[in-house]
């Protein structure tokens, strides 16, 4: 049971990747966590970037999890970036500051320019990146153009990984 389940999960990701080929990201607005306006892809031209899109803590949690294994493969790379992406626009106004706060003090200094917050959006995002449950990561390789050539969601592991890693590879061989 678990092995067909595990397949089906492979044969799932596989999909996903042929699907994402030649797909521009929509323009995604939204606020750095050190409070500057920053627009995706146009901020990402020119780079290899990793969006990891949380739609929870718990979801937020497992893209770290992602962007932390990307960066010990790709981090030292300046052809390379991560964009960690926080969907906020579900949660309630009263308590987006104290979680905007939170996240600014577990966040490099280096690191916040690229952290994004969205607060606008959502039902669109989870349309595009195939939602399926609040608790899981999702992500997107883009390409030097603001292009999507793969993408995935779920908890990381080594064999979940390792089509983003060959994907990544292979776009910097371009």
């Amino acid at each position: 049971m678990f092995s067909r389940f595990l397949q089906i999960a492979i044969l799932t990701s596989a999909a996903l990747a042929i699907s994402a080929h030649g797909q521009t990201l929509p323009r995604m607005e939204g606020e750095t966590l050190s409070g500057k306006h920053i627009v995706l892809p146009e901020a990402a031209r020119g780079k290899i970037a990793l969006l990891a899109i949380g739609f929870s803590k718990k979801g937020g949690d497992k893209a770290g999890e992602w962007e932390k294994r990307f960066k010990q493969d790709f981090g030292k790379d300046s052809n390379y970036a991560v964009y960690p992406v926080a969907e906020l626009e579900d949660a309630p106004r009263l308590v987006r500051g104290m979680i905007k706060s939170g996240m600014r003090r577990g966040t490099s200094p280096e690191e916040q320019d690229r952290f994004v917050l969205l607060f606008q959006g959502s039902a669109d995002w989870k349309k595009f990146v195939n939602f399926a449950a609040s608790d899981e990561a999702y992500l997107l390789l883009l390409d030097t153009n603001g292009e999507v050539k793969w993408r995935g969601h779920g908890v990381v592991s080594e064999t979940g990984y390792a089509p983003l890693n060959e994907a990544a590879k292979k776009l910097a061989t371009k």
